[in-house]
C-alpha cells in the first residue's frame, strides 16, 4: 500500500516541477532580454545593416552623484600640530595666521574639539612624508608633532 502511494505522489509531483522549471527559464531570458535593451542602444545602419556604435543611456543624476563623493570623499591619514590651546579661540587665530606667512603653500586648518582649538597643517597620507616636513616645521615650531586625522585627498 505505501509503494502505490509513493508511486501515485511521484506522479502527481513531476509535472509541476516541470512546470516550475519551464517558468523560471522565461523569466530568466525576458530580464535578460529587458537588460540589455535597457542600459546601451546599438546603432545600426540601416542600408548596410552594419554596427556602428553603442550608446550608453546614463541618468545625469549619477554624474552628480560620484562628483559630490569625490569632493566630500576622507581618507585616514596624517597632520602635523603645530598648536593648541583650551578656550582661546585667538591664540589659535594668531598661531595659524603666523604659520601662513612662513609656509603660504601649505594648508591649515583650525579645528574646534571642545573645549580645545587646535592648528593642523598638511594632508599627508604616509607617516614619513609627514615625518619630512615635520622636521622642517619644528624648525619654527618646536612643540610641533603628527597626528592621525582624516584628510582631503589630493584628486588631481
Amino acid at each position: 500500500m505505501r509503494f502505490l502511494y509513493f508511486i501515485v505522489c511521484a506522479l502527481f509531483l513531476t509535472p509541476t516541477s516541470a512546470q516550475e522549471l519551464n517558468r523560471l527559464e522565461l523569466e530568466e531570458n525576458n530580464v535578460e532580454s529587458e537588460i540589455s535593451n535597457d542600459s546601451i542602444d546599438v546603432l545600426v545602419n540601416d542600408s548596410t545593416t552594419t554596427l556602428i556604435g553603442l550608446v550608453e543611456k546614463k541618468d545625469e543624476r549619477i554624474d552628480l552623484l560620484i562628483e559630490d563623493y569625490t569632493k566630500n570623499k576622507k581618507i585616514s591619514g596624517y597632520r602635523i600640530q603645530i598648536f593648541a590651546s583650551s578656550n582661546n579661540r585667538w591664540e589659535a587665530v594668531k598661531a595659524r595666521s603666523g604659520f601662513l606667512k612662513k609656509y603660504p603653500e601649505e594648508k591649515s586648518y583650525l579645528i574646534y574639539q571642545a573645549p580645545n582649538y587646535k592648528v593642523r597643517i598638511g594632508d599627508y597620507t604616509s607617516r614619513l612624508m609627514a615625518h619630512k616636513h615635520l622636521e622642517l616645521i619644528k624648525i619654527d615650531f618646536s612643540s610641533a608633532f603628527i597626528v592621525t586625522d582624516e584628510i582631503d585627498p589630493q584628486i588631481k
